[in-house]
């Protein structure tokens, strides 16, 4: 049958998607950056349960991402963000009055399950934006979610002494706006953005549509590669989200510094990121991930040397320089190497990857923080990092179809 596009409503702004990110990273960043220390220091739990609560977190995240890849590509992706957006406001909101233990784990918990679908649903509405390539798409994605946390770490660092309740009032707020986006802006035809130049093709050329069969989503080296780096750097990540904070407390440093820190980090990625990104542009994606990737994973061998905080303000640069190469690329090579009929299982995968890094980092870095072995805890991942990179590395040499790789 034969569809007329002039019958469809409008498609997706890209500015609503990105004021939706800053709305979601700001309420996100709320929350996040004083998990572990307020389990240890405010719940008065040990670091390794502070880990078990994160990691648990990250499971049913990474489930939520599962859920939100199928509910783009089978379901109706509309309604999904709208069940989402109420989910995380629901628990957020009530965060604000019980923030006791263990009912403080659980309404995480489903927070974190509907944060997961969310970041699936939002990054597939992101591959069908129209007017723009998609990895400029995740580039601009990318720049606001860390303006994003920029806002959030500096309203904790400033903030959190005066109670996780205040903290989670404002959080609320935020998602309350989110919804409203949501519910106003993102009831836009998937179907018909995801098939328009085929639907003009046909037009032009006064020829049927012939339906084909549904495309699976298949994994392939490449993508198995791409996941394990995806594992690997967010188990890092979480070293920064988890134990770097009290870490830093050890070291004499106030709470308020690991706040400076987060915001020292987004305005690097908002001033810098434009730059980074139009050199990664001119570049096969692969070439900017690996490149980040050995970046990255240099940042934790040099933090196994640092004890003042100028110190640990030039090792997360460097990081954070590795992260502006390796991060927003990655989501749009998988949209890349993937068909658009499974957009959402392929943002799904490159979510839940993500979410299982943060599986493991809590428990493992909560481990080995309790043991004191913070310079083996850097050494380590650093290793795991340069070693999963150069099988990447390893895996595009041998990738005989140049045409699936940017």
């Amino acid at each position: 049958m034969r569809t007329d596009l002039s019958d469809k409503p409008g498609s997706l702004n890209e500015k609503w998607l990105l004021l939706g990110t800053l709305l979601s990273s700001t309420g996100n960043s709320m929350i996040w950056p004083v998990m572990t220390l307020y389990i240890t220091g405010v719940l008065n739990q040990s670091f390794t349960t502070a880990g078990i609560v994160l990691m648990i977190g990250a499971v049913v995240s990474m489930f939520g991402a599962y859920v939100g890849g199928k509910l783009f590509d089978r379901w109706r992706p509309y309604e999904a963000m709208v069940i989402t957006s109420i989910i995380i406001l629901t628990a957020v909101g009530s965060l604000t009055f019980w923030n006791d233990w263990p009912v403080f784990a659980g309404l995480i918990w489903l927070a974190n399950f509907g944060m997961g679908v969310e970041q699936t649903l939002v990054n597939s509405f992101a591959t069908t934006v129209p007017g723009k390539k998609t990895r400029v798409i995740f580039n601009n994605m990318y720049i606001v979610l860390n303006i994003g946390v920029v806002l959030g770490t500096l309203m904790v660092g400033y903030l959190f002494d005066y109670g996780f309740g205040l903290l989670m009032m404002i959080s609320t707020a935020i998602y309350f706006c989110l919804m409203l986006i949501i519910v106003t802006k993102f009831n836009v035809p998937i179907d018909q953005m995801t098939t328009n130049a085929e639907i003009q093709s046909h037009q032009k050329n006064d020829t049927p549509i012939i339906e084909t069969p549904r495309k699976k989503f298949k994994m392939t080296p490449v993508l198995l590669a791409i996941g394990a780096l995806l594992f690997i750097t967010y188990l890092s990540y979480m070293l920064w989200e988890t134990v770097m904070a009290p870490h830093m407390k050890t070291m004499g440093m106030p709470t308020r510094n690991y706040a400076d820190l987060w915001m020292i980090n987004g305005v690097t990625i908002i001033v810098l990121q434009k730059f980074v990104s139009n050199w990664a542009n001119k570049h096969p994606y692969h070439v900017s991930v690996i490149l980040g990737s050995i970046i990255f994973a240099l940042s934790f061998f040099f933090l196994i040397f640092v004890n003042e905080f100028w110190q640990i303000v030039l090792v997360f640069e460097l990081l954070t320089f590795g992260e502006m190469l390796q991060s927003p690329q990655v989501p749009a090579w998988v949209a890349q190497i993937t068909p658009k009929e499974v957009a959402g299982q392929a943002q799904g995968f490159v979510s839940m990857m993500i979410s299982s890094g943060r599986v493991v980092g809590p428990i493992y870095s909560g481990i080995m923080m309790d043991h004191g072995w913070m310079s083996m805890l850097f050494l380590s991942v650093f290793i795991f990092m340069i070693f999963i990179t150069a099988i990447l590395a390893f895996t595009m040499t041998k990738q005989v179809d140049k045409n699936t790789v940017a």
